[in-house]
């Protein structure tokens, strides 16, 4: 009789643990994102998500075609030139009286 009562508590342990796991955790955590959205947003109205906002619908449509800038190549940038470290004869003089 004992091990069928330590069963049934078990089974009903699980059973209240998957109907928090279900309902009262997504809720409990979708009101913690909504908390924390609105302490990161604040009251800034331009902040606000797209979405949130009415569309106002003025009846004529425009349409704004955007040109991609140019990708700019390796032809497009220049020549590259090789240059070679010349030494100038003062230094080489500056470096001898030195020593």
């Amino acid at each position: 009789m004992t091990l069928l009562r330590i069963i049934a508590i078990f089974i009903i342990i699980y059973l209240i643990f998957r109907v928090i796991t279900m309902y009262v955790m997504p809720w409990l955590l979708r009101k913690f994102i909504e908390r924390q959205r609105k302490k990161f947003y604040g009251d800034d109205p331009k902040s606000k998500r797209r979405s949130s906002q009415k569309k106002k619908d003025y009846g004529d449509e425009v349409n704004v075609n955007i040109k991609n800038k140019r990708q700019i190549t390796s032809d497009d940038i220049g020549e590259y030139v090789d240059y070679k470290e010349i030494k100038d004869k003062d230094t080489k003089k500056s470096k001898k009286k030195k020593e």
